[in-house]
């Protein structure tokens, strides 16, 4: 079996405010793609995500959307800005490979992949990670708006 999925991580700001956001990938929820994890809510060893069940694992802390087949990601599937903001950061460079035991040294600190960090209002900022290798369209300093294309998701063998 394929995965490929797309992870979004939301940090809050010191005093939260609210913040809309957007489906951040180019797909229908349920249909042609849907979540595979939600964040970890439980701070303990067990798992429970925000509607009380396991649809997670320890210590998660973003939203994995996952995909139906390996040929809907090599059709391409863009990665959505969920909200208007500016780009704090990009990484384009990493190989789309399955990262094992062995290759941990190429990922160490880098566990996004090749992701975009977007800030938004009020000190909140997404992480768009596990995208396609060339595929981001920004650049760091570059506004987007809400639905702007980031990049595109990778798939995992």
């Amino acid at each position: 079996m394929r995965t490929i999925a797309l992870l979004i991580t939301c940090a809050t700001p010191a005093v939260a405010q609210d913040l809309h956001l957007g489906l951040p990938i180019d797909c229908t929820l349920g249909d042609t793609c849907y979540i595979q994890n939600y964040v970890d809510t439980d701070p303990s060893e067990a798992v429970l995500d925000f509607q009380c069940g396991s649809l997670t694992y320890d210590g998660h802390k973003g939203t994995d959307f996952g995909l139906p087949s390996l040929s809907a990601m090599e059709a391409g599937v863009d990665v959505l800005a969920s909200a208007a903001g500016t780009v704090r950061g990009v990484r384009n460079n990493m190989r789309d490979v399955l990262y094992t035991p062995d290759l941990a040294g190429e990922i160490n600190g880098r566990d996004c992949g090749n992701g975009v960090v977007v800030a938004h209002e009020s000190g909140w900022e997404t992480q768009y990670c596990h995208m396609k290798e060339g595929s981001v369209t920004v650049v760091t300093g570059e506004q987007v708006g809400r639905g702007d294309v980031l990049g595109q998701v990778r798939g995992i063998a």
